[in-house]
């Protein structure tokens, strides 16, 4: 029996669905079959990908039979060859130099970077007084990424660059998912914005790896310091433009995605007070801990000793993922699990519609953190994939893990944050990575530490 289903509604409106609501569409589908085809043409036929093992055929066990295609042409015009859009051959070389980045001992260093800036927004912080709490994660998560990878301060023109970041978020994603996708070159306001807010990333970028080569040595353990000292098969440095797609790739596909799901965390946390009051519990401990000990830990060994925290983080993930679509096209026919797709099949998987799966994961639509007390044990391996998977999967994730953790910990610890009243519900936006539509006004609120039984968190 076959595996793949037709969907029931038509083609066309399929297409205005889709264009006015995708996320509520591939919730939809997802019920419908392990593997949905849209009945477009025969000459490009379109699937949706819902059953966690063949997820996992398309993203591991078949991934060299299958390219990003359309996704990745689009991300070109910003990102140009990184890590995030070069195919194949040259994506194997790029993870191979840029692996070293992310080994455990430099995520540790990275930890206490993290810790300062968020620490600095802290302390500018009033109580009771508004804050653009996506504006403010995305200038936060800018300012560590620019530190951790690149070794620049970026206090003067942050505002610029995160509103440079959105600009080009926005009208990528509007483009991928458009049916015409329009030249580069021609003079759309939306292409001329987006040439614009390219123009004042590298200028950023460039600056950087000018100044890099002047002093080389003071890089040395930062990812432009590393790509320097990369050479290419026949012995050659990197190129500045290279190392210009590697920092522009770092920049929006490792602090972009952070910032939302922050941003859905601190949202998700005023709505579950249950789990609000459980983090700051676990907080309050660390901090009693710490005390006691009479000296604060490390921000590592915060991470490490903030299991809840990290419950909370995974758990947004879930349900926010700010990966929401995954696309792959394949230049040949292939099977899967017996079924025969043909040559330039597109396939869509959504880790937004797979991880609200009820079968798998019981209620799915509600904030439980504690569902990740035992980690993933149990659930099929691809039924939550915050992280993509393959040899494609996200590079940094252990980084984002740890960033977004000590983030929420740092800021969890002296504040709470409240809606500005008459928001509403938040509604996702699906860009580049998935966002609250309009943003999210947010109080935040002074706090101090209750902890039910001090003595207990003396001796722990």
């Amino acid at each position: 029996m076959s595996r793949i289903v037709d969907i029931p509604s038509s083609r066309m409106s399929n297409f205005f669905r889709f264009q006015r609501d995708p996320l509520g569409f591939l919730v939809d589908a997802r019920p419908l079959g392990d593997v949905v085809s849209l009945r477009t043409s025969s000459f490009r036929p379109t699937f949706i990908i819902n059953s966690p093992d063949f997820v996992q055929e398309l993203l591991v066990h078949q991934e060299d039979k299958l390219r990003k295609g359309r996704s990745a042409g689009v991300l070109r015009r910003t990102i140009g060859d990184g890590l995030l859009t070069a195919d194949r051959s040259a994506h194997r070389q790029q993870k191979r130099y840029l692996t070293p980045v992310f080994y455990k001992e430099r995520i540790h260093a990275y930890a206490e970077i993290v810790a300062q800036e968020t620490k600095r927004l802290c302390d500018s912080l009033q109580d009771g007084v508004p804050i653009a709490m996506h504006d403010a994660m995305m200038q936060l998560t800018l300012g560590i990424i620019a530190r951790t990878m690149f070794k620049t301060e970026l206090e003067q023109d942050k505002a610029a660059l995160a509103e440079a970041v959105d600009v080009t978020i926005r009208h990528t994603a509007s483009t991928i998912f458009s049916p015409i996708i329009l030249p580069f070159g021609w003079p759309t306001p939306g292409n001329s914005a987006h040439r614009r807010a390219i123009r004042t990333l590298d200028a950023m970028v460039y600056g950087a790896i000018a100044t890099a080569r002047r002093a080389p040595d003071l890089y040395a353990d930062s990812l432009l310091g590393l790509l320097l000292d990369t050479r290419d098969e026949e012995g050659l440095p990197l190129p500045d433009t290279e190392i210009r797609d590697q920092m522009m790739t770092m920049l929006l596909a490792g602090h972009e995605t952070t910032a939302n799901a922050l941003v859905w965390a601190w949202y998700s946390l005023e709505r579950s007070p249950g789990a609000a009051v459980k983090l700051h519990r676990e907080l309050d401990e660390v901090r009693l801990r710490e005390q006691a000990a009479g000296e604060p830990a490390s921000a590592a060994g915060r991470y490490r000793d903030q299991p809840y925290t990290r419950q909370v983080i995974q758990e947004t993930l879930r349900l926010y993922p700010p990966a929401w679509a995954i696309l792959r096209e394949a230049e040949q026919g292939l099977d899967m699990l017996g079924a025969p797709f043909p040559a330039k099949s597109s396939f869509l998987i959504s880790p937004y519609a797979i991880h609200r799966n009820d079968g798998v994961f019981g209620d799915a639509e509600a904030f439980r953190p504690d569902r990740f007390q035992n980690g993933a044990a149990g659930w099929p391996r691809f039924a939550y994939f915050p992280f993509g998977g393959g040899s494609r999967g996200c590079i940094g994730s252990q980084f984002a893990m740890m960033e977004a953790a000590l983030i929420l910990g740092t800021l969890a610890e002296r504040f709470t944050f409240t809606s500005v009243p008459g928001q509403g519900e938040a509604v996702p936006e699906p860009l580049v990575s998935l966002r609250i539509k309009g943003g999210r006004m947010m109080i935040p609120h002074r706090r101090t530490a209750q902890v039910a039984n001090p003595a207990a968190a003396g001796r722990a």
